[in-house]
Formats: structure tokens, sequence, C-alpha cells
């Protein structure tokens, strides 16, 4: 027997409510199939079977499941196993007695005839007191996304973005900010690196056809650069042990209307600057209408975070384990720079790693710095 559990795929995530089940219960599924809808605190995904079996489902439709806990057990050939799919010598629990399932607690009743939302949507509308009966969906499916809401419930006070948070996520979101500035040892390697082949290279791209923003040319370069310094490019597991990983998953930060999403552009330096751009609108565009998918979420090996469209030129970001490392980077700016003993002005743009302390040393992130510097040189001819 193999459990279906749900796997924690954002750091503010501490439960999901399962939307519906795609098969039936008693069904034979395959590895890979997708089983269920699971609406998170910032998106819905769909669960994929993890094994060959028969499914017996254990949460109901509306139940809402802590991380980690059993969705639904599958049994190989329909017979009860002898034992769980677990690591090592872990004793498996004995199959439980014949009888209905156990389920988690509904959150509500769910209407058969709901429309699908987002979760964003579903908190403007809550907060808008906005009828979704009366909306017309413009998502996959007719789904109803939070651009679907714009000017309805316009009489309803105008929130800041913190305050539209809830009080739920935003309690869940200093919890694990708390935890990881208790928990991870960080150590913050900074520099102003010259930035004058970005500034080229975004003149290069805005006179293409292509769609490619400053942010895509950050995380081209970024990507590249780690590659260089494989010892930042993974994650750190329970046992303290860091799992370095060849492929670059490189997470982006994203402000959404229910909060920052971090998601995944996966084997990212293998990636062509078009492809990586194309793939970054999607992610940010299915973020902020609350439809990435599970893959989207799942956990990268490294965080970008660019503030470079505000004032801000240096800031200190929070590690987000199990990853090891995040680079945040601000503004393009022209400085006076003295160059064999004269000066000129030059584009200069901050940067700043965080690092997990266990899992590596500053001298790692200072390395990280000087690559990423010399692949920001590179990108004209990236462009060309």
């Amino acid at each position: 027997m193999t459990l279906l559990t749900l796997q924690q795929l954002s750091i503010s995530m501490e439960d999901g409510k399962v939307l519906r089940w795609l098969v039936a219960d008693g069904d034979a599924v395959e590895k890979g199939e997708v089983l269920v809808e699971i609406e998170t605190d910032k998106a819905t995904i769909e669960v994929e079977s993890p094994a060959d079996g028969i499914l017996r489902i254990l949460a109901e439709e509306g139940a809402i499941v802590p991380v980690e806990g059993t969705l639904a057990e599958l049994q190989a050939g329909g017979a009860a196993a002898a034992s769980v799919d677990l690591p090592g010598d872990v004793e498996a629990p004995a199959a439980p007695e014949a009888g209905p399932p156990p389920a988690f607690r509904p959150a509500r009743e769910v209407a058969g005839d709901s429309p699908a939302v987002s979760p964003a949507a579903r908190r403007l509308a809550a907060e808008r007191g906005i009828d979704l009966a009366g909306i017309r969906g413009s998502g996959p499916g007719g789904r109803i996304v939070a651009r679907d809401l714009e000017g309805a419930g316009e009489s309803a006070p105008v929130e800041s973005p913190v305050e539209s948070l809830g009080p739920g996520l935003r309690e869940a979101v200093i919890r694990n900010i708390t935890a990881s500035w208790k928990q991870i040892p960080h150590v913050h390697i900074a520099g102003e690196l010259a930035a004058d082949g970005l500034v080229a290279a975004r003149a290069a791209v805005s006179a293409g056809a292509g769609k490619v923003t400053v942010t895509d040319l950050l995380a081209f370069a970024l990507a590249r650069a780690l590659v260089e310094v494989p010892e930042l490019n993974g994650t750190l597991r329970p046992d303290g042990t860091v799992a370095r990983s060849e492929p670059v998953g490189l997470s982006l930060a994203v402000a959404t209307p229910g909060g920052v999403v971090a998601p995944v552009i996966g084997n990212a330096a293998s990636l062509s600057l078009g492809d990586l751009a194309a793939e970054r609108a999607r992610l940010v565009a299915a973020a902020r209408d609350g439809s990435l998918d599970r893959r989207a979420l799942a956990r990268g090996t490294v965080t970008l975070s660019n503030l470079g469209a505000y004032p801000v030129d240096f800031f200190a970001p929070v590690v987000s384990g199990p990853q090891i490392a995040m680079i945040a980077t601000g503004r393009v700016v022209e400085r006076p720079v003295a160059e064999g003993g004269m000066i000129g002005v030059r584009s200069r743009m901050w940067a700043n790693v965080a690092i997990d302390h266990r899992a590596a040393d500053g001298e790692a992130g200072g390395r990280l710095l000087a690559a990423f510097e010399r692949q920001i040189a590179a990108l004209p001819g990236a462009v060309g």
C-alpha cells in the first residue's frame, strides 16, 4: 500500500482544501495520473499518483488536509497490502479495519454547480463581498481568476496588499520568516556590480520583436553563474548534509494579490534567453491568477528576488529552506567610477547573496557575485 500525501509547495503553505477528485474511489489508477485538485493558500494544484494501484479516498471533497496529511491510499491489486511504502526499516502501520474511511473536516459543503475559482479570486471576492455566481470566468475551462473581478465591488474599501493577505496567510508568512531567521544562520555577501552589459542587452532586446525583461536577463545570467559555483545550487537535507543539484531550479519571487510566491524555472541554465523569458512570463501570469500547477511550485534550488523596478538599491533576503542561497538585486543606476586614475560614469547594480552558513561559507557567495558579474557582461552576446 502506498500513501498519497499532501506535500508543502510554498513557504506559507500549511494545509490544502480538496476541491475535486478526478477519479472515483475504487478506481484502478496509474503512476503519474492526475488524481485530485487541491486548493492551497496561493494556487490550485493537481496531485499525481505516486504509484499504480486501486485508489481508496480518505479525504473527501471540501476537506481541509494538513501538509503531510494523507489524501488517499493506493492498494496493490485491490487487496490490503501488508506494508506501506516507507523509507528504511520503519515498521508499517496495520491495515485499517473494513468500514467507512476516515475523512478530514470539511471547510464547508461544496455545491455541485459552483464555478471553478482561483484562490486569489476567492479571497478578493470575500474581501469585496462579490457574488461569484454572477461572474464569468476567463481562465482555463471558464475558471474565475482575479482579473475577472476588476470593477466588481468597487464601492468596498480598497485594502493595501499587506492587508489583503488576510490574517491567516499573514500569520503563516510571519511564522515562516521567523523560523527562517531563528533556524538558519545567515551570512550575507553583497557587492556593487558592473551592469553595462545588462543595460546594453536591455536596449538590444527592446529593439527586437520578442518580450524580454530585465528580470529575464538577470535570471539568464544568474543561472549560468550558478553552474560555475555548484556548491550554492542545492538544498540542505534534514540530517545536515547538502544535496547538490546539477540542473539549476531557479525560483523567482513574484508578487501576487495573495502574497509572494516563488515558481520554479526548471533547468534554467540550459534554456535560451527567449525560452527562459517565455517560461518566466507564463509562470508570472499563472502566479497572479492563481493557476500555478504542482510542478511550478516544486522547491527550486536557488531563489532570485529582483526589486530593480523600484527605487531600491539594496535589501537583505531571507533564505527559504531547504534552499541554501537566495540572491537579491536592486535597480541599475549610473554612478561615477574611477578607472585608471580617471573618473567615468558607469551603470552599476547592487546584488546580495544570502547563504545558509551550515551549507556553505561566505567565500562561495563572493565567487557567485564574481561569476554573476561576468555573465552580466556577456549578456549582449546572448541577445545577439
